[in-house]
């Protein structure tokens, strides 16, 4: 064979498996379809709801150190943030709806916090009153539920991204009890109207959706991008017990709850910060693949030398 034609069929074979390489972490990428998973397992933590304003002067002496408290005890707690249905850009119905489960006897101050939905305060606190609201919470909690939140997002350069969280319980739900799930976001001022000089606002709570034991929806605040149920088998005494729901846009994280006879049993927040797992995967792998298919084309020329 003439040499000229040797070196035309290596280069054709090195170009082939150079290409089939390339190509390996794409068709992965298709199979899985998802651009980033995020995992979450516990149940044990206590919930700290906490009623705040962006017009709340009081409010901005305390909200720059809360979230710090929050992350610094933060398989212990997990913070909803909400904003009243008013003139607060933040504000939702869901809002209305959840303090009126408080069952508050009179016009409550801003801010107010609550501990699995008990030991309400109002006013102006200290980090050192929180912490010791949180240890009576925990002690007051005989037992909890445990759960588990798969949190997947597709990317869309066109649309909005989709969002998709399946929560799996260890058993199923008793009589009377419900699933709330909030969606939470960081969210920022863009007006001087009802400001109160705190541009960003953590854990603000922008949709909510209760779910009883029978797989019925008792409440669902939809915000701007809604709620789609995929799957809901929190009935079944056999095999997984779990909801699968869906949404679009931006999320910073989710809260689940679970509560039995008005009383909270199980808490798990899971927020974009976790578990990144997938984009160091595909990094890795593609990394994998790129020196995979130098040292293939070595190989093939070093053969035919």
């Amino acid at each position: 064979m003439r040499p000229g034609i040797c070196a035309n069929n290596m280069q054709k074979r090195i170009v082939l498996v150079l290409f089939a390489l390339f190509l390996q972490p794409l068709a992965i990428a298709e199979t899985t379809g998802v651009d980033e998973s995020r995992e979450a397992h516990g149940g044990h933590a206590i919930l700290l709801e906490q009623y705040t304003a962006t017009w709340c002067d009081s409010c901005a002496t305390i909200d720059p150190w809360i979230t710090d408290f929050v992350d610094s005890h933060s398989t212990r707690v997990v913070r909803v943030a909400l904003h009243p249905d008013d003139h607060d850009p933040f504000g939702s119905p869901l809002t209305t709806h959840r303090i009126g489960m408080k069952q508050a006897e009179h016009q409550l101050q801003l801010p107010t916090f609550w501990f699995d939905g008990q030991d309400q305060l109002e006013g102006v606190v200290s980090q050192s009153l929180l912490a010791n609201e949180l240890r009576s919470a925990e002690n007051r909690r005989s037992d909890w539920i445990g759960m588990s939140v798969e949190w997947n997002t597709w990317e869309h350069e066109v649309a909005e991204d989709t969002h998709a969280i399946t929560i799996r319980l260890n058993a199923k739900l008793t009589e009377n009890s419900t699933m709330t799930v909030f969606r939470i976001q960081s969210l920022e001022m863009t007006s001087e109207i009802a400001n109160n000089g705190i541009d960003v606002h953590h854990d603000v709570a922008t949709q909510m959706i209760t779910v009883d034991e029978n797989d019925n929806v008792t409440h669902s605040f939809e915000g701007i991008h809604g709620w789609t149920i995929t799957d809901s088998n929190l009935s079944k005494s056999e095999g997984d017990v779990l909801l699968t729901l869906e949404t679009k846009g931006d999320v910073d994280g989710f809260v689940t709850i679970i509560e039995e006879n008005g009383e909270v049993r199980g808490v798990l927040g899971i927020h974009d910060v976790e578990n990144p797992r997938n984009p160091e995967k595909s990094l890795n792998l593609t990394l994998f693949w790129l020196v995979l298919a130098l040292v293939t084309s070595s190989i093939l020329v070093s053969r035919d030398k």
